[in-house]
């Protein structure tokens, strides 16, 4: 039997809770996966309030990692949107970090932002705006606060039942010091969806999380990724050189103010992109052209659909496997790095 452990030093002198939070909340089935932690959802014993429980597996050399997540939501105050879910507490106990958050959608674990808008029976260029209002919203807030997301892949974005946009994961936010220097990030994301600075390792700004709202508005419109081909080095380079075309069979149809509106966010310089608080200005957005998005009707709900479910089966492919078991600090320590046959 190894030695107990302690609680780790990254979470002294925090608001984590070194406790099982399994005494305090009942747990049920997982509603979301990933490559650093698994998500259930939970009910709390006393009250009855559902929630999401994001269970992070960490060791001595991933806990920094971990605690990132946390780090961000304590920092950033939330309470200025509802684009973002909120911690609601954070407990730690031997192997795991767990977030008591906000539960986003409806708790399906297939719905992601895609799934939502590929499900409609009729879809316009008014839905995808709604869509992209709501997203923008979110981004703007942030970076006023000069918060940045850095992975908007559509995984990370759920629609509730009212339509509201909910932005999850804060693995690789970050809060930057100054707008215009902005900061050098590790590249977290999918290539697909990332910003030229971040492959080529510079500055990253508010205007980097713009890159991907033009990305998600293009696969929204014609159900295709602009810069998707199977071998990642072409995608890496297509990013790069921002090599796309708004000439492809699937745009036809789709309004000139919205192409022009992705084409201010799909520029190289992130300086010259549209800004969240401009994109809610611009003219395809605004109420005025509502008349025009209403008429556009799209017919990409299957296409969205493949896209969908191929970003979903390859997040797949790097899901964490672990046994899930929480452990106080006070119980005895399971020292093999390898599922026992307990856990399994």
């Amino acid at each position: 039997m190894g030695p107990k452990k302690t609680i780790p030093t990254e979470a002294v002198g925090t608001d984590i809770i070194a406790d099982n939070p399994e005494k305090f909340y009942t747990f049920g089935d997982f509603i979301g996966e990933g490559k650093f932690a698994q998500v259930k959802k939970c009910s709390h014993k006393t009250n009855g309030g559902e929630f999401a429980a994001k269970i992070i597996r960490f060791d001595d050399a991933s806990l920094k990692f971990a605690m990132r997540e946390y780090n961000f939501m304590k920092a950033l105050d939330m309470s200025g949107t509802d684009g973002l879910v909120k911690l609601i507490e954070a407990y730690v106990v031997q192997k795991y970090l767990i977030l008591i958050v906000e539960l986003a959608g409806t708790g399906d674990v297939n719905e992601t932002l895609l799934k939502h808008v590929a499900a409609r029976k009729t879809l316009t260029e008014d839905h995808v705006c709604t869509y992209v209002k709501g997203l923008l919203e979110t981004l703007n807030y942030m970076h006023s606060k000069l918060a940045l997301h850095l992975d908007l892949r559509p995984t990370n974005i759920r629609v509730d039942k009212t339509n509201q946009i909910k932005i999850v994961d804060y693995n690789t936010c970050n809060i930057i010091a100054n707008r215009k220097s902005g900061s050098v990030v590790d590249v977290l994301g999918d290539t697909e969806f990332c910003a030229p600075e971040m492959l080529n390792f510079e500055s990253v700004m508010p205007e980097t999380d713009m890159w991907t709202v033009g990305i998600l508005t293009y696969i929204m419109l014609s159900g295709v990724s602009p810069f998707f081909d199977e071998d990642e080095d072409v995608v890496v380079a297509n990013v790069q050189k921002v090599k796309f075309t708004f000439e492809i069979d699937e745009l036809q149809g789709v309004s000139t103010e919205a192409v022009t509106f992705m084409k201010k966010c799909l520029v190289r310089a992130p300086e010259s992109r549209l800004t969240a608080e401009s994109a809610l200005a611009h003219t395809w957005l605004s109420d005025d052209y509502a008349d025009n998005r209403k008429k556009n009707r799209l017919d990409c709900q299957s296409a969205i659909s493949e896209t969908d479910e191929r970003l979903c089966s390859e997040e797949e492919e790097d899901y964490i496997y672990a046994s899930f078991k929480l452990r106080t600090f006070e119980e005895d320590e399971n020292v093999t790095t390898e599922l026992s046959d307990e856990e399994e």
